[in-house]
């Protein structure tokens, strides 16, 4: 019975150790919108009071961000959906280590303010996991600093990983939104929940 025992002792192991770095990796997301989620905050408020809205084409990545003290250069903006209580930081990118932290652009789609189809992915299970509420007609907001561009959700869909369509240039200014389905899935999800809104502002 001892080689039971050490079998349960190790599983015991195992199990905090998987729940330690799950926790961990929470607490790191957290504290990354925190500090960058203040940081874009300060800088959208001081960009605002000097100068009132900057052009279209000035995003977060240019000089402006170099006068922003703690604001992770990748940052783009952040993203809400008032109704759902979505509220996330946006960062370059759709690697593992960007989505540990943060909603991330798909590289090869539009930039914000652009036209064109913007794509941002979001892990289910965190910043993206209210998404199970949205509905048709719900306005998304994307924000950089000194603009605001506010989104109409026109549709939603469930999709196979391989269905790249979603991520097609458009002439229009649109946004999509991409994370895992089904939304309870326990491991790796076998589909992709998109949503396609419309952008209503310049």
């Amino acid at each position: 019975m001892l080689w039971l025992r050490r079998g349960e002792i190790a599983l015991c192991v195992i199990g905090f150790s998987l729940l330690g770095g799950a926790a961990a990796a929470t607490v790191r997301s957290r504290v990354y919108q925190a500090r960058q989620g203040r940081a874009f905050s300060d800088l959208d408020g001081r960009i605002a009071t000097a100068a009132g809205p900057a052009p279209a084409s000035v995003l977060v990545s240019s000089v402006e961000t170099r006068t922003a003290p703690g604001l992770d250069p990748l940052v783009l903006g952040r993203i809400e959906i008032p109704r759902i209580g979505v509220s996330a930081i946006v960062r370059e990118g759709d690697d593992d280590a960007t989505l540990s932290v943060a909603v991330g652009r798909v590289p090869g789609t539009a930039r914000p303010g652009e036209r064109g189809n913007m794509a941002l992915a979001g892990h289910r299970d965190s910043f993206f996991r209210e998404l199970r509420h949205i509905r048709v007609d719900d306005v998304i907001r994307f924000r950089t600093p000194g603009r605001e561009y506010e989104y109409r959700v026109d549709a939603t869909e469930v999709v196979e990983p391989e269905e790249l369509r979603v991520l097609a240039p458009s002439a229009a200014p649109v946004l999509t939104l991409v994370t895992c389905y089904p939304f309870g899935y326990v491991g790796s999800a076998p589909n992709r929940f998109i949503v396609r809104a419309s952008r209503l502002t310049d």
